[in-house]
């Protein structure tokens, strides 16, 4: 009898347990799914795995977990700021300041005047915002293609060509301009050539515009195998972009 009176006892202690457990789950289910669930601003009102996070119950006789929001998220990588952040789209518009733009050149270049950093900064972001082109994506391109105006390469620095434009190989000196405003103008009007059918806003004075297959290009990837054939291409310019953020930040 005695043992009866145990076992009942037992199995009341544990229907009773798992009502109260049943009536915990579903009253939190609805109220966490419904009311308490904040994501970050930043993600459009979308829950996803990466802001919820697991908390055991205060209630010390169940094992009960329940979901909690985990407020202020931000993206865990650097791949996933730049894709969320920047655009890779030639004709698009950039969030970088003329003196970031300049901080940068000079980190990689001491020898660069501060003047001339700035102006040349500006220039790039004023002649690209004009035509419409991405200036981040034209300025580290630039910072590539002149070692960050040490112009080792074939291109010497007083021909103010920023881009290597005419550069074949060989050789091959490629275009000169008068002044490094023409320089920058010309870089731009090229990758526009690449990236839009649109027409010009400035004079045209891209000599080799008129090779172009215009609109070919419309993200910085195309850019391997068109502009250049260096097959790292666009990851070399991709890089740059990712230190210039960087550096923003």
């Amino acid at each position: 009898m005695v043992k009866c009176l145990s076992f009942n006892c037992n199995t009341l202690t544990f229907n009773k347990k798992v009502l109260l457990t049943f009536l915990l789950v579903l009253f939190s289910i609805g109220s966490y799914t419904y009311s308490e669930i904040t994501t970050d601003p930043s993600s459009k009102n979308e829950t996803t795995h990466l802001n919820l996070t697991y908390q055991k119950s205060t209630i010390s006789e169940f094992s009960i977990y329940y979901i909690t929001p985990v407020l202020n998220t931000k993206p865990n990588s650097k791949k996933a700021i730049f894709e969320t952040v920047h655009s890779e789209s030639i004709m698009s518009n950039g969030n970088i300041t003329s003196s970031t733009l300049a901080m940068f050149l000079q980190n990689n270049n001491q020898n660069i005047e501060d003047k001339y950093a700035h102006a040349l900064a500006k220039l790039y972001i004023e002649e690209a915002n004009h035509e419409g082109v991405n200036p981040e994506i034209a300025f580290t391109q630039m910072c590539l293609e002149t070692g960050f105006l040490r112009f080792d390469g074939t291109v010497d620095k007083h021909q103010n060509n920023f881009c290597g434009l005419g550069a074949t190989g060989n050789g091959v000196k490629g275009l000169s301009f008068k002044d490094y405003q023409q320089g920058v103008r010309a870089h731009i009007q090229h990758l526009k050539a690449y990236a839009s059918t649109h027409e010009l806003k400035n004079e045209l004075i891209d000599d080799r515009f008129k090779y172009v297959k215009r609109g070919s290009v419309t993200q910085l990837s195309g850019l391997t195998g068109k502009w250049a054939m260096d097959v790292n291409y666009d990851i070399k310019i991709r890089n740059l972009l990712t230190r210039l953020y960087k550096l923003d930040q």
